[in-house]
């Protein structure tokens, strides 16, 4: 029997880079997955590569930033696998700029998305635990927060909310069974770096911050996010875990 057998989990941004890793890591431990996305076609990629490696996945389309959009998400989810029992809440946009050519409305669309989206995901699943006595909420969170990273202020601060948002609501739904952990990834060759003007440069920069000296994978993040929703996993709660091949060191 494998470790998340007759478990539902839905991954938030389960179309992009990281995302693919969370799914594939929580399926090939046995639990059926929704792969969440705006991008209905990146989602669709996903349940493709999942199903081929034998597990279940069902892509669904949602704006997590959208209250109503995030609701129906969590209807369709219980209605089709039978529940919700673990959350990760991975979706987040990162455009790059200086801090003095952000405007408002894109300060606004980050923190909708990265920290907004995080809270309305957690208060639909939310009932959906309760009924089956408990459950896990993983949120993905970043090392920029505890290192500063020059022209992504507003992603930065909408990660630092994470952080907060991660042990605060530990301590309110511990009590029921629930656990809430943070994830606290470094730089991974996803389609994110791609905002960066020198790729090479910025390649050795992290090669040069790590001390193990290789790239991380997706599958890395996936193996720790399946940790953390396993029963092995259920005294652990409140925490920020970074996985970054040794770099922020926090």
């Amino acid at each position: 029997m494998a470790a998340l057998d007759g478990k539902v989990a839905v991954v938030t941004g389960g179309g992009g880079g990281l995302g693919e890793g969370i799914c594939a890591g929580l399926a090939a431990a046995g639990a059926a997955v929704a792969a969440v996305d705006v991008d209905l076609e990146k989602a669709r990629r996903v349940e493709r590569l999942v199903a081929g490696r034998g597990g279940r996945c069902v892509a669904v389309e949602a704006d997590v930033s959208s209250r109503r959009s995030v609701e129906r998400m969590a209807e369709r989810v219980a209605g089709e696998l039978g529940g919700i029992d673990i959350l990760v809440n991975n979706a987040a946009i990162y455009p790059l700029r200086p801090w003095t050519e952000i405007d408002e409305e894109e300060w606004d669309r980050v923190l909708a998305v990265n920290i907004k989206g995080y809270f309305l995901c957690a208060r639909a699943a939310y009932p959906y635990m309760r009924e089956r006595g408990g459950g896990r909420i993983i949120n993905v969170a970043s090392i920029t927060f505890f290192i500063g990273w020059a022209g992504f202020l507003d992603y930065v601060s909408s990660k630092g909310a994470v952080v907060g948002f991660t042990r605060t609501l530990a301590r309110e739904v511990g009590p029921e069974g629930i656990t809430v952990n943070a994830v606290s990834p470094g730089a991974f060759p996803t389609d994110a770096e791609r905002v960066h003007p020198d790729q090479e440069a910025l390649n050795r920069r992290i090669l040069d911050a790590q001390c193990i000296k290789r790239r991380g994978k997706p599958e890395d993040v996936g193996n720790l996010v399946t940790f953390l929703a396993s029963e092995e996993a259920s005294f652990i709660t409140g925490q920020t875990i970074e996985i970054d091949g040794g770099w922020a060191m926090h």
